[in-house]
This record gives structure tokens, C-alpha cells and sequence, in this order.
């Protein structure tokens, strides 16, 4: 094994290694600063700057807000980088999530790349989009808080901010429900990348499995999540130098993803009468996992407390997808050994696409009949947050190439049965003696906006709010 990069972690912000869970209400800041006065903007950095959250921010900080500052290309300008600085950073990144569409002309690559049309298509986001309304988005201040402090932490840095920003920020509110479920259900945020060289918590070794050598959730170089340190393809991100204000960032992916709550469910259960099972053993071949987060495909013993319904997978245990179909979410998603020549090499390829989920829910639990006052009529979803060091290696290859792919490791056709890629094809469910297909319905889930941003180590924050 060869040497491990030494992590700066005190210089990374803390939502890289943490989602604060103990927080359980959050808002999201999409900022538009104003032209000229660079000063004070440079000024609120500097301030702003000395509340962020760090990795390691010390004993107190699972009930203290949390505070972290992400900005888009157009952002960094607002603040004086210069061109040659940006010229480093990513193409994705400087072009955007929605690159602009002149009238008449054709739907930009990246719009289709990422499976962004009809309903779901720029031109109707609320927020990052082509319209005048919608138009482009400067920075994402992210702030968490328990249930009563969050009101009073939006206000306090909302003051901080009034003399610099165009207007009032757009507000996005987020929240955990117990057992963090998400709307449609299902208990979230299995399946996150271990990174090499993170703080690791005082807990005995994971037993090597018994079966095979090959690790369910293997550790992720740091340089997959991290610009400055060595990636899967031992190849570094960066120019060396300790002062590039790219180093310890990473890029940050942020989507509004509306769920169409009562589509879904009366999806699953017309599906589960026609079939004669369960509206939950249907449900749970759509997403892979039981409502509880159990996997289809049986865990592995031995496994770590940490490993918790994570420890399983695929090539050995179920390659024909008899318990979890290959089209299901979370094999598109995180496919791990089933992809590749051998389960080995599989499992690497799959470390060089790993994302960092950071995600929460917006909007009112769903309850039938209208029981909380405002049923199918409330806007709902997920708030999603991907944090990757290659945009276009890690979010938008699993987006064009697993997520909304029907030749998706063998298939024919369907794409991700809960994804918002309108393919109007069927989705199959391998059983015996025959396959089971199912009518695609029209997507249950909406892109509202989205922004590619960038999210610096606190040391290039500061290097950024200095005077030139």
C-alpha cells in the first residue's frame, strides 16, 4: 500500500466529512451579489470567514449552527479572481449546470446530458435557469441549526449581507425527518464513500470477509472528493502550490428536486395489484432497498457497526438481479462490484465515481387524504447536494451513464424508475421464469434549479478576502 496523503482537514469545510445530523433544520442562501464595491464585499468574506465550519471544529459542535459558503464561477468573479485563476478551475464548473440557450438555438449538451428537458428543463426552473427570473446564482451560504435557532441564524446573516447582495437571497428550507426518510419514504443516506485519511472514530478494525477480499465500502482517495491529493487514477488536481485557492475545495453539486409524492405511490400500487405483491415489495425494487434501508441483496457478516445495511455486493451475490434488479436506483447509482470484467476491477472503476451525498428534504411531510392541511397541493423534495472533485467524472457520468442510460449494464431499455429523465420506456424487474415489465409512468420527480459551485478551503476563503 503506498503512502497516504495527510489531509488538511483543518482547513476543509465541515460538511465535507459531515452532514450534522444533530441539526435537524437547515436553509440554503442562493446569493446575487451586487456589481462594484468590491471592498466591502471582500470585507463580509473576511467576516463571514471566521463563522464557517471547519472539519474539526471542536467538542461543542454538535449542537452549536454550522455555517459552510460554496460560489459559482460568476461568485469568484464578484470578488476579484482574476481570469487566468478561473481558467483553472473545471470546464463544468466555469460553463455551469444550465449554460445559457439563445433563442432558437439547440439544448445546450450539458442540458442533455444530464437528462434536463421537458417538465424538468431549464426553462422552467425557479431558480439557475435560461429566464430573466431565474437568472444566474453568485453563492450558496449553507446554515444549520436545531429546530429553534434556525429562524434567528437566517436572519442574523441575512443582516450581515444586506448592503452586498442584488435583492433578497433566495431561501430554500430543509429539514431531517425522523429516521431521515425522504418523502417518498424511504430511509436515506446509506452508501457514503469512506475517505483515506479521514479522522477516524476510536472502533475495532472490520473483519476482512470471509468470501472474498473484495470490501463493500472500501476506503475513497481523498483526491476523488478533495482538489490537492491524490485520486483513484493517481493523478493530483492542482498546481502544487499551497496557496492555489483550489486546494482543500472541492466542487459542490446543488439540485431542487421536486417529488410528486401521491404519483408515486399511486404508481406502486397499481403496479403491485396488477402483479399480486405488496405496494412495498414493489416499491422496493424501484428504489433497492425496503423502506427501512434493509438491501435486497443480503449483508455480509461480520460487518462493521459503521457498515450498518451497507455491507453487500453484487457480482457473486446477485449478478442477474433477482433480488435487486440491476435498473433499481441505488445499483444504478453506486453499481460497485457488477460493472467490469472482474469484481475487482469493477470495484475500482466504481471508487473513481463516488460522490459525497449532503442532500435534506424541503416541504411538508405528505399525509393522506390532506390530514396536515395541504396534501398533494404543498411543493415537496429533496434538496440535493453532491460533493465531488470531478464534475464531470463523478456526478454527470452517473447521471448520463448509469442513472438515465437504458443499456445500463446489460438492459434493454428503462432508465432509473426514480429518476426525472423523461424516457417513456418500460422498466423491468428480473424474476423467474420470466422478467416482470412495467409501463414507465410519467417522472415522479421535477428539477426546479440547480447551480455547479465550488466550495474553497478556508484558507483560500481568506486569501480571497484579502485586500490584492
Amino acid at each position: 500500500m503506498g503512502k497516504i496523503d495527510r489531509v488538511e482537514w483543518e482547513d476543509v469545510q465541515g460538511i465535507v466529512l459531515s452532514g450534522y445530523g444533530e441539526l435537524k433544520r437547515s436553509a440554503y442562501l442562493l446569493l446575487r451579489f451586487q456589481s462594484g464595491d468590491l471592498a466591502r464585499k471582500r470585507e463580509w468574506l473576511s467576516d463571514l470567514t471566521t463563522r464557517l465550519t471547519p472539519v474539526q471544529p471542536g467538542p461543542s459542535s454538535k449542537t452549536q449552527p454550522a455555517r459552510n459558503l460554496a460560489l459559482t464561477a460568476s461568485g469568484l468573479r464578484h470578488f476579484g479572481v482574476d481570469q487566468s485563476t478561473l481558467s483553472s478551475f473545471s470546464f463544468e464548473f466555469l460553463e455551469g449546470m444550465a449554460p445559457v440557450r439563445p433563442l432558437g438555438a439547440p439544448i445546450p449538451r450539458r442540458t442533455n446530458v444530464l437528462g434536463d428537458l421537458e417538465d424538468s428543463s431549464p426553462e422552467y426552473w425557479h431558480w439557475g435557469g435560461w429566464n430573466e427570473k431565474s437568472r444566474e446564482i453568485d453563492g450558496l451560504l449553507m446554515l444549520f441549526a436545531e429546530e429553534t435557532g434556525i429562524n434567528q441564524l437566517i436572519q442574523a446573516e441575512m443582516t450581515a449581507m444586506a448592503d452586498i447582495v442584488d435583492g433578497e437571497p433566495i431561501v430554500l428550507m430543509g429539514q431531517l425527518f425522523p429516521k431521515e426518510r425522504e418523502h417518498f419514504g424511504f430511509e436515506d443516506g446509506f452508501s457514503q464513500p469512506k475517505i483515506e485519511g479521514r479522522p477516524k472514530k476510536s472502533k475495532g478494525a472490520n473483519p476482512k470477509n470471509r468470501k472474498s477480499e473484495i470490501k463493500p465500502n472500501a476506503e475513497v482517495k481523498a483526491g476523488e472528493f478533495l482538489l490537492g491529493y491524490e485520486n483513484e487514477r493517481k493523478a493530483r488536481v492542482t498546481n502544487g502550490h499551497d496557496r492555489d485557492i483550489r486546494r482543500n475545495g472541492t466542487y459542490l453539486v446543488f439540485r431542487q428536486l421536486e417529488q410528486n409524492v401521491p404519483a408515486f405511490n399511486t404508481f406502486v400500487s397499481d403496479v403491485a395489484r396488477k402483479i399480486g405483491e405488496t405496494d412495498d415489495w414493489v416499491a422496493a425494487r424501484l428504489l433497492g432497498r425496503g423502506k427501512d434501508g434493509e438491501p435486497l441483496v443480503a449483508e455480509k457478516p461480520n460487518g462493521s457497526e459503521e457498515d450498518a445495511k451497507n455491507n453487500f455486493l453484487y457480482y457473486y451475490e446477485d449478478r442477474s438481479g433477482l433480488r435487486c434488479p440491476i435498473g433499481a436506483h441505488i445499483r444504478r447509482a453506486n453499481p460497485r462490484d457488477s460493472l467490469g470484467p472482474d469484481p475487482e476491477t469493477a470495484m475500482h472503476l466504481s471508487k473513481m465515481h463516488r460522490i459525497i451525498r449532503r442532500g435534506r428534504p424541503y416541504g411538508e411531510r405528505w399525509e393522506p387524504n390532506g390530514a396536515n392541511g395541504h396534501g398533494d397541493k404543498a411543493e415537496r423534495g429533496m434538496l440535493f447536494i453532491a460533493l465531488n472533485a470531478d464534475i464531470a467524472g463523478q456526478f454527470e457520468m452517473i447521471q448520463h451513464s448509469w442513472i438515465n442510460n437504458p443499456h445500463f449494464n446489460g438492459l434493454y431499455t428503462g432508465t432509473d424508475p426514480i429518476s426525472h429523465f423523461p424516457d417513456g420506456e418500460g422498466i423491468t424487474i428480473q424474476s423467474r421464469p420470466a422478467n416482470l415489465r412495467v409501463d414507465r409512468a410519467k417522472p415522479f420527480v421535477t428539477v426546479r434549479g440547480g447551480a455547479y459551485f465550488f466550495l474553497p478551503g478556508l484558507r483560500a476563503l481568506r486569501d480571497i478576502a484579502a485586500p490584492a
